[in-house]
């Protein structure tokens, strides 16, 4: 059986969501990083970083959210949640999965997180989280018009876990300047991963909306 180490509404949601997509047993630990649950000794073997999701399967512990989603889809692939090695649509999965924690998540933490990157200093937190939202508005831009295009999800007419993924840093996105939800390609993704059963728990069980 799985076990996800969580807080809510951190990137453990992607992988919390594709759990229960899969209709895996597995079982939720909750920690609080405020109160220093990912700063333990037990915890920091499991993930040196201190961050959350880390995914334990017997002597098995990884991290880091999108790889998580990738090894779960690979692990269980009759759920076509992500296409097989060696389909045409495999590259462009594996193209966006990259692209939106290289790319987009970097951006919403440069966002979220100013003072890991630049110092303590508020007044230079101001000049990064505005470039932050220019650079949004182009990611969301470039998002919205591929799946107008070519859309309605990521890989045209197949729904994959690359959507759950887009959709969960969708919510980031919430107080900033122009969401995610206010392009309209986009937001109709946002909205039909959000009234999939999977990922409406997965908000209810992390006590959180979107």
């Amino acid at each position: 059986m799985y076990k996800l180490y969580w807080s809510p509404g951190s990137a453990a949601m992607a992988p919390h969501a594709v759990l229960l997509e899969l209709g895996l047993a597995h079982e939720l630990q909750l920690l609080d990083p405020k109160k220093g649950d990912t700063r333990t000794p037990e915890y920091l073997k499991l993930n040196p970083h201190a961050r959350v999701p880390t995914l334990v399967e017997g002597e098995m512990a990884m991290y880091e959210s999108a790889a998580i989603v990738q090894y779960l889809c690979e692990r269980h692939p009759g759920a076509e949640l992500a296409p097989a090695p060696g389909t045409w649509q495999r590259p462009l999965f594996l193209q966006w999965m990259t692209y939106l924690t290289n790319t987009l998540q970097e951006e919403l933490s440069h966002w979220w997180h100013a003072e890991a990157y630049v110092g303590p200093d508020e007044h230079c937190h101001k000049p990064l989280v505005e470039t932050a939202e220019r650079n949004l508005d182009q990611m969301w831009r470039f998002i919205d018009g591929h799946l107008a295009a070519q859309g309605p999800f990521l890989l045209g007419a197949r729904f994959s876990a690359a959507d759950i993924y887009l959709t969960m840093l969708a919510r980031w996105s919430r107080n900033c300047a122009k969401p995610a939800n206010r392009f309209s390609a986009l937001g109709r993704l946002i909205e039909t991963v959000k009234a999939r059963p999977a990922y409406a728990r997965m908000l209810e069980q992390e006590s959180i909306t979107q």
